[in-house]
């Protein structure tokens, strides 16, 4: 089976993402402008790069430099099947701006035997694909790539970023309790307590053991389940606790409760 799809979330500029299963395709030899950043969800591929013919494993992740010719093959008979990422330079500067590092964008290892790492960037892809709440997909994309870069990359840091005065997050938890009915930004927060994301998500998370988005999803389940326990419907909970629609409602509620929201509902 050959299938592709290629795609750009417009609420993150900067990056393009690619979900595919090849089964017998070959790419001839290209490069990229983007840094290429991907996960193998099943069977392996195979790619000549560097001057060495690699395979890339199920559940591992790989990464492709900047202008750096390769190919891409099946690693095994079956094939297989990936999500990549292709992060535009400029973008990443932006976005580590912010963190007060110096950015070289290459990572050092091409294949990378993560679980975390993994599963993290499987997420952070899935989140574009599927409709997600803004500060989800914000959350996931700064933590994954200073994952990637911190321990497989040539960032340094001269800075604390971890340090936020207790203040600024509970004043961002506050904002979140009052706003929960929103799809609230990184921005919004960052305004609110003039402190920069990546100080932010560390200093929540150190706070109350959850990043910004996921309190923010907690606090919309929880009151969705208050809502269906008093008879509303789904399709109107869905709506009133700011979901983007009934599905992205059922699936977050299952994973939360074990239950779809109609279940629980009856």
């Amino acid at each position: 089976m050959e299938k592709s799809k290629i795609w750009k979330d417009k609420s993150v500029e900067g990056v393009e993402l690619l979900s595919a299963q090849y089964t017998k395709f070959e790419f001839a030899k290209h490069w990229h402008d983007e840094l290429a950043i991907g996960v193998i969800e099943e069977g392996a591929e195979g790619i000549l790069y560097g001057g060495q013919k690699l395979i890339v494993p199920k559940h591992h992740v790989i990464a492709i430099n900047p202008s750096e010719v390769h190919t891409g093959f099946p690693g095994v008979p079956s094939g297989w099947r990936y999500r990549m990422f292709y992060f535009d330079l400029a973008f990443l500067q932006r976005l580590f701006d912010n963190m007060s590092v110096h950015l070289a964008p290459v990572v050092n290892r091409t294949i990378i035997d993560d679980n975390r790492l993994f599963l993290g960037l499987l997420q952070l892809h899935q989140a574009m694909e599927q409709a997600s709440f803004t500060l989800t997909k914000e959350s996931l994309l700064l933590m994954t790539l200073e994952k990637v870069f911190t321990q497989y990359g040539s960032v340094t840091n001269p800075e604390n970023t971890a340090f936020i005065d207790t203040h600024s997050v509970f004043r961002a938890r506050d904002y979140l309790f009052d706003n929960w009915q929103e799809n609230i930004s990184l921005d919004e927060l960052e305004c609110l307590t003039d402190s920069t994301r990546f100080q932010l998500i560390k200093g929540f998370n150190s706070a109350f053991g959850l990043t910004p988005h996921q309190f923010l999803l907690q606090i919309k389940i929880q009151k969705a389940k208050l809502l269906l326990a008093k008879g509303m419907t789904c399709v109107d909970t869905a709506l009133t606790c700011g979901f983007y629609d009934q599905s992205h409602f059922s699936r977050n509620f299952k994973r939360a409760y074990g239950v779809s929201p109609s279940n629980y509902r009856c």
